[in-house]
């Protein structure tokens, strides 16, 4: 006789079964589904709620206990619907619609935990509650922390994003206020009290209303370490990537955004096609090792300047950049002295544009020394110019202070750095003459 039909032969009709005689059948597992729906039910809630993270880490041992006990239901569940199938039991029975009720809460709870994960993770292969459940409450355990950490010499803001939106409303606030007074105003000179005061309190209302939504619409910030990238959204929880996590190909350009790829998902819009190619050099340049390590090594940035110049040699003339520092000035020719620079570094290069400034503002957390080495093997890789500063020679006659005239043997460079970067010029410049100036205190801004 076949297991099913022994089943059958050894109980009672299903109609006569009363819900008490199924709770006994399952031998605890129906207690433990009931225990488990007010878990199943307060995460399902807790991952809809906007500050779902902080509800995660508010109720640490309602977490526990979904993840200790999941398995069990799973296996209650099988269990239940195996023995309601093999003995038939009625569809409409208590029993099975609690049976039914766990099954498609923990069905929706194990869909928003995948989501939720999927937010601040990549996330592939088949989907499992417990394991998805587990690394999405590691990932939320510990706020993000703005205080630097141990090998973190530096911390940069390195861009905001910005909508049109918060400006209309930046710029509608200060008007409807003052269309608000207008109309009190007018209401009163015409000696209409209610009509005032309904006024008062609709554009009161309205203001409120736009106040709050422009809350949301504030612009979120991007800042960088040696070894993380922060991202503060314009609302929700920040979010943190380590730069030692992004595997190659993990950093990708998204229109005007970024997309990164490491420990964390960090999705970056409306950055600016600039500065989204500017953040994608630093993450490639700080994703490896070795950059990390000889960052740790320094304590504040290496003075430089960059500026476009000319260069003089053979009684000819050749248009680049020039790059002024304490011990030395170069001169890399051509349009291509940013790649050259990134591969005398890196041996690497990037299918997106690459402005000197921006490599050279990512190599000055390195050792003088090392960033020496850099330039030299991209003068030497573009037949540009290296002089030290003890053997060039600088005019000083000039029209203005932000002109450059730099000669060496029958060589000579010229040219005009911005307003912005004349303090750090004559400071630089004050060294080549032999006065002593001190590093000045590091920035907060890249």
């Amino acid at each position: 006789m076949s297991e099913p039909a022994r089943a059958r032969s050894s109980s009672p009709p299903a109609s006569l079964l009363t819900p008490e005689d199924l709770r006994r059948k399952l031998e605890g597992r129906l207690e433990l589904l009931e225990a488990m729906l007010p878990r199943y039910r307060w995460l399902e809630e807790a991952l809809e709620d906007r500050e779902w993270q902080g509800q995660l880490r508010a109720r640490p041992e309602h977490v526990a206990e979904v993840l200790e006990r999941d398995a069990a239901c799973v296996e209650a569940l099988e269990r239940a619907a195996r023995r309601a199938e093999l003995e038939g039991w009625p569809e409409d029975s208590p029993v099975l619609e609690t049976v039914h009720e766990a099954r498609v809460r923990r069905e929706r709870v194990e869909a928003r935990v995948r989501e939720a994960l999927a937010s601040l993770a990549p996330v592939s292969g088949t989907s499992s509650l417990e394991a998805d459940l587990r690394r999405l409450a590691e990932l939320v355990r510990d706020p993000v922390s703005f205080v630097r950490q141990p090998g973190e010499s530096f911390s940069l803001l390195m861009g905001q994003t910005e909508t049109l939106t918060r400006y209309s409303i930046g710029f509608l606030y200060p008007l409807g206020l003052m269309a608000l007074l207008c109309v009190a105003l007018a209401a009163l000179v015409l000696e209409q009290p209610l009509v005032g005061l309904a006024a008062v309190v609709t554009g009161a209302g309205l203001l409120g209303m736009v106040g709050r939504f422009s809350r949301w619409m504030r612009p979120g910030s991007v800042w960088f370490t040696p070894e993380r990238l922060v991202w503060v959204p314009p609302s929700g929880e920040p979010v943190a990537v380590s730069l030692g996590s992004i595997p190659e190909g993990g950093i990708r350009l998204e229109g005007s955004g970024l997309r990164v790829e490491g420990d964390r998902l960090v999705r970056l819009p409306r950055l600016g096609r600039k500065h989204a190619k500017r953040l994608r050099l630093w993450l490639e340049l700080y994703r490896h090792p070795d950059t990390r390590a000889r960052t740790a090594l320094v304590e504040h940035a290496t003075e430089a300047v960059c500026f476009p110049a000319m260069l003089r040699r053979d009684k000819k003339w050749q248009q680049g950049h020039a790059v002024l520092m304490r011990r030395m000035l170069f001169f890399l020719p051509g349009t291509d002295a940013g790649p050259a620079l990134l591969r005398a570094a890196t041996g690497r290069v990037l299918d997106s544009p690459v402005e000197l400034a921006w490599v050279l503002d990512a190599l000055r957390w390195q050792p003088e020394s090392d960033l020496d080495a850099y330039l030299l093997r991209a003068v030497k890789a573009t037949r540009g110019a290296a002089w030290p500063a003890d053997l060039a020679r600088r005019s000083r006659d000039l029209s203005t202070p932000y002109d450059v005239h730099i000669t060496y043997q029958d060589e000579v460079v010229v040219g005009r750095v911005q307003g912005s970067q004349l303090p750090d010029t004559e400071r630089i410049l004050a060294t080549w003459d032999g006065v002593p100036v001190p590093f000045p205190r590091p920035g907060g801004h890249a």
